[in-house]
């Protein structure tokens, strides 16, 4: 049976754009004998009513006035949600697709992607015969959700499968109290976290990348 990885972009990205971007991790992926899946979030909404809270967008992705999300805002009490719609999307793309062994997210998708690992197919209603247990999880920039009806899943959920917490030392959208966050939502021992020295994006130097690649063969035993 193929590895497959299921990739989660950032937000106003879509999947096409993110498997571009993410192109020199890709090809070393794919030695190993991993396919990469990149879904397009299902959700489109006016980028002028998009809260900073939910994720920076990238404007060279998108010249309309809509942006891709996994996540809606909730103007009403100036927060946000992951919509049932995201829920649904994903489910059916799990049972289409996968399963996967392991997730991937940037940003917005790393947010939401660390979120459902807390407990994934509780989460999106999947069978462990549809979907068998999660082996790891990759998280670029990502968060933890901040609005109060969700901290309860991560409190009673700690993520248990080996998580990569990646993390540019000039990123000015995802702060670094934001990935600690979620970093700390994982259980110790099985938590990693690694600083490269870009931005806001997924590292595409070779050194990093041997180091993300080095992680996943360590926790896979290779």
């Amino acid at each position: 049976m193929p590895k497959r990885i299921l990739m989660l972009h950032g937000l106003a990205q879509t999947g096409e754009y993110f498997s571009s971007k993410t192109k020199n991790f890709r090809i070393e992926l794919e030695k190993l004998g991993y396919s990469l899946y990149y879904p397009t979030a299902p959700n489109k909404y006016s980028a002028a009513d998009l809260p900073e809270e939910i994720g920076s967008a990238d404007s060279s992705t998108n010249e309309s006035h809509e942006v891709t999300a996994w996540i809606e805002d909730d103007l009403i009490n100036e927060s946000y949600n992951l919509p049932q719609t995201t829920i649904t999307f994903l489910h059916d793309y799990v049972i289409e697709n996968g399963p996967f062994e392991g997730i991937i997210g940037f940003s917005q998708g790393a947010g939401v992607a660390g979120f459902l690992v807390t407990d994934f197919n509780k989460l999106l209603g999947l069978t462990k015969e549809e979907q068998p247990p999660l082996k790891f999880f990759m998280s670029f920039s990502g968060f933890r959700f901040r609005p109060d009806k969700y901290q309860e899943q991560y409190d009673n959920h700690p993520i248990s499968i080996p998580s990569l917490h990646v993390r540019g030392d000039l990123d000015t959208i995802t702060s670094s109290a934001k990935v600690d966050a979620l970093y700390n939502s994982c259980n110790v021992e099985n938590r990693t976290k690694m600083i490269h020295k870009g931005g806001h994006y997924v590292p595409t130097s070779r050194g990093v990348i041997k180091k993300m690649i080095d992680w996943l063969q360590a926790v896979n035993k290779y």
